[in-house]
């Protein structure tokens, strides 16, 4: 039987694949299938601008794209090997990297793999499934006996292979290895143990499984061969994969990665993040003090989330300059007095955190102790003041707020008392009913009492939970310093004020991490509890927070 070409491929005619039956796969319709007639006869192959307008029409070549795109065609022209991409999130990096250029770069050598590993082998099994859409929309063929859409073949034996970081690729090679994304959120990427174990799978199986970059011409020469390295992702902390890169440029084998580091504010050329010598970075096109994609996020709302971020995630996750998280986590300058108000305000609710140790010894933590409310929001219309008969505050407040009836107001705590001692079991229960009784005693009965559900804690719960009203376990997820890190915004913006009887907190706060710690862990729990539990369940309307911490 007569072999027919198509698209310059020899495939096998068979029954179905005669003369009016151009497709392997015996289907026109099959998967968006594009006739190869429409294409044009004879030209040369598809720019990857060109194929990315045939594959999504409805892609926005904005400025800071484009400058990627000719750096992605380097790589699929076997001029550029390694590069790393460094990006504020929501920009619509994984659609050109690991879901466009993929499909183009198999379309250009369908002999040749490309892999795509991220945090999860779900969200790299979609980036393939996707990137397969693509490269089938543009007329392109699959293999007849392997089609899944994580790992797909062409009719040349190349094709798309995809897991998750610390994920199985043995058996596999690959001559475009994409990561993207390889932590899930700031507590993997704040977690040595998570960073190491990521470190390891890069040397032990990713970078094994790579082409070689060179290989033998005859006569002991040798010809460059493709094999091209992308990583693209948010930075999160100054020791995540990224920075692990750039340290090893210093040693006896540096890659010579090729950088694209796109601030969302472009900086002073003086200002510029400098990066080892073995390294290249694109030039920023931009002047000081552009917004990066305007298109999608003008300088105004790059500055509204500068001011609801902080300083920290900002300088990380839209700067690409995370900072190592020691000391200057809160500054004194935010330590600021309790708010002015001309008339008594109530507090709705009123909150004691706790942080308790294992046991009362002198080398043991302390148990935190911090008391902190939520005041209320003023009502416009005095009568509404007052709850309904047989309604508490809280419960008219989130009524109120839902009619609309309240001047909607930031996000106001005030730390009204901080205290920390050293306590066993047995004086972690007497300190508490005491402090209960005397903070009843004064008016300031807590509505609800937050434990931390760690070292005694448990047993707190278990010995307190029908003489104390309000008792709630609070799971410790994440690091002490993600936490601190969580809540320091709420303090940069203003929103936190401390009374002169929170002074133990006030001290331990500027030297956090360093020294005590405990206080500002019970602060830190009971301020996010507010935030995340309390307010936002108000129905006051305000402008949406962006996508800080999680994917």
């Amino acid at each position: 039987m007569a072999l027919l070409t198509w698209a310059g491929r020899a495939v096998d005619g068979g029954l179905l694949h005669g003369p009016h039956h151009p497709d392997p796969w015996a289907d026109p319709g099959v998967l968006a299938y594009r006739d190869p007639d429409e294409l044009i006869a004879g030209a040369g192959p598809l720019s990857l601008e060109q194929f990315i307008a045939l594959a999504y029409p409805r892609y926005a070549f904005h400025r800071w794209a484009l400058v990627l795109i000719a750096l992605l065609q380097a790589i699929a022209d076997g001029q550029l090997s390694r590069l790393i991409v460094t990006c504020p999130p929501r920009l619509g990096k994984s659609l050109l990297v690991s879901k466009l250029f993929p499909a183009y770069f198999i379309y250009r050598h369908p002999h040749l793999f490309a892999a795509i590993a991220s945090y999860s082998g779900e969200l790299a099994y979609a980036h393939s499934r996707e990137a397969r859409h693509f490269y089938r929309v543009t007329g392109n063929p699959l293999s007849k006996d392997s089609a899944a859409v994580g790992n797909w073949l062409t009719p040349e034996r190349g094709g798309c292979i995809a897991a998750g970081v610390d994920g199985p690729f043995t058996g596999k090679g690959y001559s475009l290895g994409i990561i993207d994304d390889p932590y899930k959120g700031p507590a993997d990427a704040g977690s040595a143990r998570v960073r190491q174990r990521l470190v390891e799978w890069i040397k032990a199986v990713w970078f094994l499984r790579a082409e070689p970059q060179f290989i033998a011409a005859g006569e002991g020469a040798l010809q460059r061969n493709l094999s091209a390295q992308v990583i693209v992702l948010t930075r999160w902390d100054h020791e995540d994969l990224i920075g692990w890169l750039l340290e090893q440029e210093g040693g006896d084998a540096p890659h010579g990665w090729h950088l694209l580091n796109l601030p969302a504010i472009a900086e002073l050329p003086a200002d510029r993040q400098t990066f080892p010598p073995s390294c290249t970075v694109e030039p920023d096109w931009r002047r000081a003090g552009e917004a990066l994609c305007p298109e999608r996020f003008p300088l105004s709302e790059l500055l509204k989330i500068r001011s609801r971020s902080g300083s920290y995630w900002w300088q990380a996750l839209y700067q690409q300059r995370p900072s190592p998280a020691t000391g200057s986590i809160f500054l004194r300058q935010w330590l600021r007095p309790p708010f002015p108000r001309s008339k008594p305000r109530r507090y709705a609710p009123l909150v004691l955190s706790c942080d308790l140790s294992f046991k009362g010894e002198e080398d043991s933590d302390h148990c935190g102790f911090v008391l902190m409310g939520l005041l209320a929001p003023e009502f416009t219309d005095t009568q509404q003041a007052e709850p309904h008969r047989g309604q508490t505050q809280e419960a008219e407040t989130q009524r109120a707020g839902r009619q609309g009836k309240t001047s909607p107001q930031e996000l106001q705590i005030e730390v009204l008392w901080a205290a920390r001692h050293r306590f066993g079991l047995p004086e972690t229960i007497r300190f508490l009913l005491s402090s209960l009784a005397a903070l009843h005693h004064q008016g300031l009965k807590p509505d609800a009492v937050l434990i931390e559900d760690a070292a005694n804690g448990p047993a707190v719960l278990q010995m307190l939970r029908r003489k104390v009203p309000g008792l709630l376990p609070i799971p410790a997820r994440g690091s002490k310093t993600f936490r601190a890190h969580a809540v320091a915004p709420l303090l940069e913006a203003g929103q936190v004020r401390f009374h002169p009887r929170a002074s133990q907190l006030t001290e331990e706060l500027p030297r956090f991490p360093k020294g005590s710690k405990d206080l500002v862990d019970a602060f830190g729990h009971g301020a996010l509890w507010l935030e995340t539990r309390y307010w936002r369940g108000l129905g006051i309307k305000r402008d949406p927070l962006p996508m800080l911490l999680t994917r």
